[in-house]
């Protein structure tokens, strides 16, 4: 099981990784047991920790949350304020 710091790091470098820029990290961390809405693990059962990301918009700033499984650290699914998207490892 990794912690939430280390969430924050493992969404850090996917960011990094792929250039998105103009961005702040939040330091809060939502961790919870979840059925996965989405993507490849789509409605299984995890532990998952959530972090939140703001970025520049063209009209303010925008969210965005990825959520990590807990147990092993991979990216499961990404969200923005229009859709749920897939994460490149």
């Amino acid at each position: 099981m990794i912690k939430s710091k280390d969430a924050i790091l493992i969404v850090k470098n996917y960011l990094d990784k792929n250039k998105i820029d103009y961005l702040r990290m939040s330091v809060r961390v939502l961790t919870q047991k979840t059925e996965i809405p989405y993507g490849v693990m789509e409605g299984k059962v995890l532990t998952v920790h959530t972090v939140c990301y703001d970025y520049e918009g063209y009209y303010g700033d925008d969210h965005g949350f990825i959520t990590v499984n807990a147990e092993d650290g991979a990216l499961l699914f990404g969200i923005n304020s229009t859709r749920f998207y897939d994460l490149e490892q």
